[in-house]
């Protein structure tokens, strides 16, 4: 499997907090081959355990900021004063080349611009958090859609990853984004009928006027 992810899976292991990877990378762990360009390297993560990577990753040398929409972002600097307006986080090297900020008015507050040139280096990470419940993770837009904990959390290679349905999920917001139907094409063809069913019924709760992947 890719060398990025077994640098970022060394980088993010035994340091007190779960992770797994997500995205467009966890559809190619589920299937076992690369099968596209990836832009970044996504990872899930648990809100409660926020404060612990951000700091984490500010002692690795990385610069943290928080999303907080309408394209700006939130440089944290101080623990003590985060947004949490948005649940994902981005860290990037000083010689990263796939940000670019520009000040605004508003002091630690840019306007964010991502090249989508592809990542090359482990120099960016960008973490996604969400919530579970006693034996449940809990699909961050509804939650009243779950995902047994036991069915959420597959491993590669050692490499820990979301399991696809509920990546597909996430993914069923924007399918005409780039990489994100041929994902879906791939994902279903190895997927079984538990992951299928759960998706379907998913799909049904969030699209009850219908989805192209129903």
């Amino acid at each position: 499997m890719n060398e990025l992810l077994r640098q970022a899976n060394a980088l993010l292991q035994n340091h007190g907090f779960e992770y797994a990877f997500c995205g467009g990378w966890a559809i190619d762990l589920f299937i076992g081959r690369e099968t596209r360009k990836h832009g970044d390297i996504d990872i899930f993560a648990y809100w409660q355990e926020r404060d612990t990577i951000i700091e984490y990753m500010q002692s690795m040398g990385f610069q943290v900021y928080e999303m907080m929409g309408g394209g700006k972002a939130h440089h944290i600097t101080d623990i003590q004063e985060q947004l949490r307006w948005k649940r994902n986080i981005f860290c990037f090297t000083q010689d990263c080349e796939m940000v670019c900020l520009t000040a605004t008015n508003e002091a630690g507050i840019y306007v964010v611009d991502f090249r989508h040139i592809g990542q090359t280096k482990l120099n960016f990470i960008e973490f996604l958090f969400n919530d579970k419940k006693d034996t449940d993770l809990l699909y961050a837009r509804n939650h009243e859609v779950k995902l047994a904990l036991s069915d959420a959390f597959l491993i590669r290679d050692g490499l820990p990853y979301l399991a696809p349905e509920m990546c597909l999920l996430y993914k069923s917001t924007d399918t005409e984004r780039e990489g994100y139907q041929s994902d879906f094409d791939n994902a279903m063809s190895c997927m079984d009928l538990r992951q299928k069913r759960w998706l379907e019924d998913a799909l049904a709760v969030m699209y009850p006027e219908g989805h192209k992947w129903r």
